[in-house]
């Protein structure tokens, strides 16, 4: 395959951008209007009903939808990222442009939280133990009289639950200047330093870079920190690091990011087991002195028990938002009976968490990612009281193990600014069931449908050495034409052992070619309803496979070595992958060609189902010992990527594979309407038990029809 003319490739580098340009600048502007909003629960939104008579007022609502569509913009941005971008271009934009969103966002109304972080930092300058004095102290009246963010602090009878040295920060930022843009920046610089951790942790595990705009352009993230100004983005900065760290087992520096990070909000103490192992164990008293030094002008005055006295008195006396907990209260009628159970079911889901995702694990390969993920995710499923910007505790971990789940509770939880309206009109803030029941049991029924998954992920054993060789499978049916270009340029990576051509019955020289350029070529001519087709050839070729990893290339793509290559690396350095796809682009100019990428880049991302003309890729054994592969005629592509998300997780690469356009040079829109009538078909009737791929097979294809080659299916 010569690939595109040079003529054909500006079109296409220029297409490429022009989504990334216009959706890059609505992520911009959403943010200049989030800078701009308000206080949030000044805009409800009115919602017409049927017969325009009546409507539906959803307290900040406006809002509400703001949030929404940056969501869902920040998702678009994630697939219109040019890929054939450097990864060192590629972290300078998503740097660039997640700086210039928490810039837009800087007007935003700080959080009442900044009143709070100002008073306490002042009283440590001014040498006055905060967790002995409430706000509200008489002793205090003569500071609080002439403060001017005094009367703004919220729950004020209540002392400092912050740790000392996020209080001793707090004190050293009002010395450069005691306004919450101050804090505002301090957190904006956090943030900035926790994705820049993200995009190293990322390139350690050779994932895409991209996915760290699932933390970037977060609208959680956009508005806990550039918005409101809450300090959780040090938390983040610290235990990113401490991972930064762990990958290098630079332990010392490793173990005082965690002290720092538990120090920073005392949450990240469940992240600690993940990061101890046997041979780090001995630099563990760095962390106990991170913990334990900032306490000591704290502790020595009065009882040392009162530091953390605010900490229990919110822990226990207050509840809001916490998914568990508010089905607990409902059914037990009281705080106290919830705290008390979510206590034991927490408890009970961090043991089960140590035993199963400690990085001892083979499956998790000295990697602390999964338990730090699931730790703090099992805090905020069990907690009482989850404010939206909670879940930035996870969203970094999120970048590095997608789940549809968690991107949903990042939409959903908008519904938490209700309260912010209900409070703006009635002075009392709550939050309705209803809008919690919509705010978390579409969340909830995708998490009991992970733990499934993950279940039956367990019983699959992992390798036990990361894949050093891949095998190669071309299914082809006359394809003479293509047949030597895609063999030569699979040939340029050393790490492919071997290249299957299996032919499906070519009345042309493909065979004779195939074998010329250096494949091992075989025949297999069932008929469809026997175990042909596509699905049939692939299985046969893949039967004969000795590689590592199995991948599957159609005649008409050319890919480039260096793909060829992450895709073991990969697999080599996340043991509990099960394979995924590469991604590519066509070779044709025009828009439809450049929607049509960008269509199949958001199936394969969002739903976990790529094509075949995608590349897929797989470890080969458990395919080769239980034949799990679908010899079906039609749409083995799709099956193959629900069962790869059954055998383990799946990565989308994002990659730069040129794939052939001559199936879409006419009746793009008539092909596309068969594709999505076969496609969601198809997963109908496997729902129901009722497939019959091979009349599906003769819909596509026609009966009597002359086709150039059957390889071009619905999967292509």
């Amino acid at each position: 395959m010569t690939g595109p003319d040079s003529a054909v490739k500006a079109d296409r580098g220029r297409a490429s951008w022009f989504p990334f340009f216009i959706l890059a600048t609505l992520m911009l502007l959403l943010c200049l209007k989030g800078g701009q909003f308000g206080f949030i629960g000044e805009t409800p939104l009115r919602i017409p009903l049927p017969g325009g008579e009546k409507t539906v007022l959803i307290p900040s609502g406006g809002f509400i939808l703001l949030f929404g569509l940056t969501w869902l913009t920040g998702l678009a941005l994630l697939l219109a990222i040019p890929a054939d971008l450097s990864d060192a271009r590629r972290k300078g934009l998503i740097l660039c442009l997640a700086l210039l969103c928490r810039l837009a966002l800087l007007p935003h109304p700080p959080s009442d939280d900044l009143s709070r972080y100002l008073w306490e930092g002042r009283l440590v300058r001014e040498q006055i133990n905060p967790y002995r004095y409430a706000p509200d102290d008489p002793a205090l009246s003569r500071l609080a009289g002439e403060d001017p963010f005094h009367g703004d602090v919220n729950h004020p009878d209540i002392p400092a639950a912050y740790p000392p040295f996020i209080l001793l920060l707090f004190s050293l930022v009002t010395r450069l200047g005691y306004t919450p843009m101050t804090m505002k920046l301090l957190a904006i610089a956090a943030d900035m330093g926790t994705l820049w951790c993200l995009l190293r942790l990322l390139e350690n595990r050779a994932l895409p870079l991209s996915t760290a705009l699932l933390y970037a352009l977060n609208p959680v993230v956009l508005y806990s920190f550039a918005g409101q100004g809450h300090f959780d983005a040090i938390q983040n900065f610290f235990l990113l690091g401490a991972i930064c760290f762990y990958d290098r087992k630079q332990w010392a520096r490793m173990f005082l990011f965690a002290g720092l990070a538990i120090q920073s909000k005392y949450v990240a103490i469940l992240t600690l087991p993940f990061l101890v192992r046997r041979d780090n164990l001995r630099y563990a008293w760095v962390a106990l002195l991170a913990i334990g030094l900032p306490f000591l002008p704290f502790v020595t005055d009065g009882d040392p028990g009162q530091v953390f006295h605010g900490l229990t008195k919110f822990g226990t006396e207050y509840a809001f938002n916490g998914p568990v907990h508010g089905l607990l209260r409902g059914l037990t009628g009281g705080i106290g009976p919830a705290t008390s159970v979510c206590k034991r079911l927490l408890a009970a889901a961090l043991l089960f968490g140590w035993i199963c995702f400690h990085p001892r694990q083979a499956r998790f390969f000295n990697d602390p990612v999964s338990g730090c993920f699931f730790a703090l995710g099992a805090l905020l499923m069990f907690s009482p009281t989850v404010h939206f910007w909670y879940l930035s505790w996870v969203i970094p971990f999120l970048a590095l193990r997608p789940f549809a789940s968690w991107m949903l509770l990042c939409l959903s939880i908008s519904g938490y600014f209700v309260a912010n309206g209900i409070l703006h009109h009635t002075g009392q803030w709550r939050l309705p069931v209803g809008w919690q029941i919509a705010e978390w049991l579409p969340v909830c029924g995708l998490w009991i449908r992970d733990i499934r998954i993950f279940f039956y992920q367990m019983r699959v054993p992992v390798p036990a050495r990361p894949p050093a060789s891949l095998s190669v499978i071309v299914p082809v049916r006359n394809e003479a034409g293509q047949i030597r270009d895609c063999i030569g340029a699979i040939r340029q990576n050393t790490a492919v052992c071997e290249i299957i051509v299996v032919d499906g019955g070519s009345t042309d020289a493909t065979i004779a070619t195939a074998g010329n350029a250096g494949a091992r070529v075989l025949r297999h001519t069932a008929p469809p309803e026997s175990g042909g087709g596509r699905g049939g050839q692939i299985r046969a070729g893949l039967m004969a496979a000795r590689g590592d990893v199995v991948v599957i290339i159609h005649a008409d793509t050319h890919v480039p070595p260096a793909a060829l290559s992450r895709m073991l690396a990969v697999l080599g350095k996340q043991p509990m992958m099960a394979g995924g796809a590469i991604g590519g682009r066509f070779d044709g100019p025009g828009w439809k060609l450049r929607f049509l990428e960008f269509a199949n880049s958001l199936r394969a991302v969002w739903l976990g189902i790529s094509f075949g003309d995608q590349v897929q890729f797989f470890r080969r054994q458990p395919w080769v010992e239980q034949d799990l592969f679908p010899a079906i005629p039609l749409m083995e592509d799709i099956e193959l990527s629900l069962r790869l998300r059954r055998m383990g997780r799946t990565v989308f690469l994002f990659g730069d594979a040129t794939i052939s356009a001559r199936c879409w040079q006419t009746g793009v829109f008539r092909r596309t309407l068969l594709i999505i009538s076969l496609f969601s078909g198809y997963l109908w009737k496997r729902m129901r038990g009722k497939t019959d791929t091979p009349e599906m097979y003769r819909r596509y294809y026609g009966k009597g029809r002359r086709q150039v080659s059957q390889n071009k299916r619905p999967a292509d």
